[in-house]
């Protein structure tokens, strides 16, 4: 097999690889021992639990991490462990464009404290279940905090923009 060279392995396309859960340190060592160019972005956590403060490291997303495999390489993801296969887009693994790949690495290094939301995400609709607003339906503008959502109620034939507890609402 001829060798590539590096602006040929670096013009294969970023794959998003599911891994089981709390297997994403050992997915990754085995994906460098096998040569494939892996990226875990991690984040800094501060963990409470009854007088003690922990610092830990963790992924960003946990259970996926981002590979560039060559073509010959497909074959070896599968027998990664702790590897789940590849995130598909008609029935093809979807690629990660290069530049939210690169933004990424850009906010995972910055330092800055990171909350990944995946249960709310800005555009959905939501319906008020609790609260003034029971029954009210709207779009999720923008997540505040953990806890607080800002969502954009139609009410009257206006917009009405309102900042509610993420436990008052559901996603329709």
């Amino acid at each position: 097999m001829a060798v590539q060279s590096v602006d040929e392995w670096q013009s294969h396309p970023w794959l998003v690889l599911r891994i089981r859960s709390h297997h994403e340190n050992v997915a990754e060592q085995s994906l460098h021992q096998k040569e494939i160019n892996v990226y875990l972005p991690r984040h800094r956590v501060v963990r409470r639990s009854r007088q003690r403060r922990t610092a830990l490291v963790v992924p960003l997303f946990p259970g996926y991490a981002f590979v560039q495999p060559r073509p010959d390489q497909f074959d070896t993801i599968r027998c990664v462990r702790g590897s789940c296969g590849f995130v598909l887009r008609g029935g093809k693994p979807a690629p990660m464009p290069q530049k939210q790949l690169e933004a990424l690495r850009l906010l995972a290094g910055s330092g800055v404290e990171l909350v990944v939301n995946p249960t709310f995400t800005a555009g959905q609709r939501v319906e008020m279940i609790s609260g003034p607003f029971k029954g009210v339906q709207g779009e999720l503008i923008r997540i505040k905090s953990q806890d607080r959502l800002v969502i954009n109620a139609d009410l009257v034939g206006s917009c009405v923009t309102v900042e509610v507890d993420s436990a008052e609402i559901a996603i329709l």
